[in-house]
């Protein structure tokens, strides 16, 4: 197959998983919405330079995806869809961009079968559908990487491919701070030490790829101080890069094995072959794969262990890695397509697919039981959608069984079309009432006249921020706070989990005195107001006497 048409047929089937139903589910909290919300008010504003949100300055990344996200709402109006196009765009460059590092690598069928492996793996797919910065600074990461060794490997204008990657390195940093610099760099010194390259430094324009670096990068740093001064350096570089290393912003997830789930669920369904990929790269090869699997192993294990390492930990943070596990296992597939395996190899992959499998079906079991409980609504679409999926991959594996190695690729890839149109338009819709304040928000515009105050809690506050379109909700999480907000003296609206409004008034530590209305419920959401709606119409009122 020709460069041009594997690229192809990659961008089309990726774009038809990244972009169907990309608007039909509403933007969840609080992440989404932090995002969007961000953006919406820095395009309102009409401010380029520094991040907005609830009217005011904030230092938590820098400007290049919100940038991208005001496009997307100057093109397509301020919606579901146009928050998110950018992070589809940037999903189908990265399913284009890994298969030319496996091509440049290896050989293209690795770099293809990575590109399809990468595309369908969960944590990909889902990040390359939501409005946040992860798919931009992974793909990012990777074409830096791409441009590297097209300098690496020789050939007219290599000093060229270099400076390139000099400028995918200061895109990273305006995405998100010095990490984006900080690991491709040293990612590739261990990898020039170990290899026996480290003698390619000197091919390396490294004096000018620092000015080109610097001149992209200190532009925005240097503007920002002059607006906002210490203020910036203090919560940017010291709060949001340093602090939160050494101090957990979550207890909860700070364990150093945190990330061994979230690989295992994220790379899924092909973590099952990750193991048997991991064996092949430790058997004997020529040169050239020593120094391929010598730097995949150096980008997942530098990536790993860094993020393993910070106190701080969220789900998303090693997706960097991905990449680097999409090559190892297509490698893997690519020398079984090629010549087969021994025996020992022959039986591991049999495992794997057993493995594959069973891994299949315990997934979709436990995908209906937390969507029956926490999703009631979607549940038999949900168990519908599972077992379609479940039947189509028997199917593939029939094929492959066969050594029907063609017709298992195009099952494969139109399994998961098929899969994601129940998906994009009726099982996320579905959860997304769940877990977005779309709805919620609506309801408030409607109850809440003009002057009438809107408080949420700390995790919906955005949502209801982005949806009603005003900047002036209050947060009302702390005790403290929704207390004296729900005892002002007009009408006021609040949205808040329902076991935190019965918290209210079980509370030893100052319950709440005041009888409050809940008005409306949406999943675990439910909006309160202090005083009777003027209609009469209400779920419930609580009070202290029921307590």
């Amino acid at each position: 197959m020709r460069t041009g048409t594997s690229i192809i047929i990659l961008v089309l089937f990726s774009a038809s998983l990244f972009a169907m139903g990309l608007g039909a589910m509403p933007l969840t909290d609080p992440d989404e919405t932090f995002y969007a919300e961000t953006a919406k008010e820095m395009l309102n504003r009409r401010e380029i330079l520094t991040p907005h949100i609830f009217g005011k300055p904030q230092f938590e990344k820098p400007p290049l995806y919100y940038w991208f996200v005001m496009l997307g709402f100057k093109i397509f109006g301020i919606n579901e869809f146009s928050a998110r196009i950018a992070s589809a765009l940037f999903g189908v460059l990265g399913v284009v961009g890994v298969f030319l590092l496996g091509k440049s690598l290896v050989n293209k069928r690795t770099g293809f079968l990575a590109g399809i492996i990468l595309a369908t793996s969960v944590m990909y797919l889902v990040l390359a559908r939501a409005c946040v910065t992860d798919m931009l600074l992974g793909v990012i990461i990777l074409y830096a990487f791409l441009f590297f060794f097209y300098g690496a490997h020789g050939g007219k204008g290599k000093p060229e491919w270099y400076l390139l990657s000099s400028i995918f390195l200061a895109l990273a940093v305006l995405t998100k701070g010095p990490i984006g610099i900080f690991l491709p760099v040293v990612i590739i010194g261990i990898y020039l030490l170990l290899s026996g390259e480290i003698g390619k430094i000197k091919e390396i324009p490294i004096l000018k790829g620092a000015v080109l670096f610097l001149a992209i990068t200190l532009p925005w740093y240097f503007l920002m101080y002059g607006a906002h001064g210490m203020e910036f350096i203090e919560v940017f570089f010291g709060f949001h890069n340093v602090i939160r290393f050494l101090h957990p912003e979550h207890a909860s997830g700070d364990v150093f094995y945190y990330y061994v789930p979230i690989l295992t669920a994220g790379f899924f369904p092909w973590i099952a072959f990750l193991p048997l990929a991991a064996w092949q790269m430790m058997r004997r090869a020529n040169e050239e794969i020593k120094k391929v699997n010598i730097f995949l192993i150096v980008w997942f294990f530098v990536v790993f262990i860094f993020f393993s390492l910070s106190r701080t930990k969220l789900p998303t943070y090693t997706f960097p890695i991905f990449p680097a596990l999409a090559l190892a296992v297509g490698r893997m597939i690519d020398v079984f397509l090629e010549k087969g395996f021994t025996r020992k190899m022959a039986a591991g992959i049999k495992a794997s697919f057993f493995l594959f499998f069973t891994l299949l079906i315990g997934g979709v079991a436990g995908i209906y039981i937390v969507v029956r409980i926490k999703y009631p609504s979607v549940a038999r679409e949900a168990l519908i959608a599972g077992a379609v999926f479940v039947l189509l991959m028997v199917i593939l594996i029939a094929a492959l069984l066969r050594r029907k190695h063609t017709a298992g690729l195009i099952i494969y890839m139109a399994s998961f079309i098929i899969i994601m149109l129940p998906l994009s338009y009726i099982v996320l819709p579905g959860i997304g009432r769940y877990e977005s304040s779309k709805e919620v928000s609506g309801e408030l515009m409607g109850l809440a006249k003009p002057g009438e105050k809107i408080g949420a809690e700390t995790k919906f506050i955005r949502g209801v921020a982005f949806y009603t379109g005003s900047e002036d909700i209050i947060d009302v999480h702390p005790h403290y706070v929704i207390t004296r907000f729900l005892k002002e003296k007009n009408r006021v609206w609040c949205v808040v989990k329902e076991k935190n409004h019965v918290q209210l008034y079980e509370g030893r530590d100052r319950p709440y005195d005041k009888a409050t209305y809940v008005v409306s419920r949406f999943g675990n959401r439910i909006i309160v107001t202090n005083e009777m709606p003027e209609d009469g119409k209400f779920l419930m009122m609580r009070s202290k006497d029921e307590y």
